[in-house]
């Protein structure tokens, strides 16, 4: 009689290890991390913009200013050039006379009020008459020793400091400007110029 096999139990199948999936999203960890260099990032682009702004400001003040005292000059220039005569009323105050064609004379006086912080010129001798007060350099404020912001300094033909309007030959220009409107961006430039009366009888 044949012998019977013994039943051999089916072997296990291999099953892959169950990994356990988290649920969806970000932990606390990421989310923070995420946060913190997003807040650098965004840090960088707002102080990357702030100054841009700053500097576009700086070049707008200047451009302003170097108009304003680009006219300045050249208007005292052609004055200068064409006057007969000066008259120094004050360090920031001086009167100049040009002959005309009919023989009459004309005088304008370029001045620096402290308060308004203006350079301006306007007609005849006095630098208190408003009738036809022109504005030529804006924002020159005084300097920090109290000096004027706008210096008119007489020279004779030898290039020394003149003593009277009568021996004056040249005229010296100083001014600084300034410009800070209520930020803490401030610009400022310093000019000087220098211009012989040519018109002038030397004595």
């Amino acid at each position: 009689m044949p012998r019977s096999r013994a039943a051999r139990s089916p072997r296990p199948s291999a099953t892959p290890p169950v990994v356990a999936r988290r649920p969806g999203g970000f932990t606390i960890a990421e989310t923070l991390v995420a946060a913190t260099v997003s807040g650098i990032v965004l840090a960088g682009v707002l102080t990357a913009s702030v100054e841009l702004a700053r500097s576009s400001v700086r070049l707008t003040h200047y451009a302003e200013m170097e108009s304003q005292v680009r006219r300045a000059l050249t208007q005292l220039e052609v004055d200068l050039k064409a006057a007969s005569g000066i008259t120094l009323n004050s360090a920031s105050d001086l009167t100049v006379s040009i002959p005309r064609s009919d023989g009459t004379t004309s005088q304008y006086t370029y001045a620096w009020n402290s308060s308004t912080q203006i350079l301006y010129r306007v007609p005849g001798a006095s630098s208190s008459n408003p009738s036809g007060r022109v504005e030529l350099v804006r924002g020159v404020a005084a300097n920090p020793d109290g000096t004027p912001g706008v210096s008119f300094q007489r020279l004779d033909r030898f290039g020394r400091t003149a003593t009277s309007d009568r021996t004056t030959k040249t005229v010296q220009v100083g001014l600084t400007v300034r410009r800070s409107p209520g930020t803490s961006t401030r610009t400022s430039s310093s000019v000087s110029a220098t211009f012989t009366l040519r018109n002038k009888l030397s004595s």
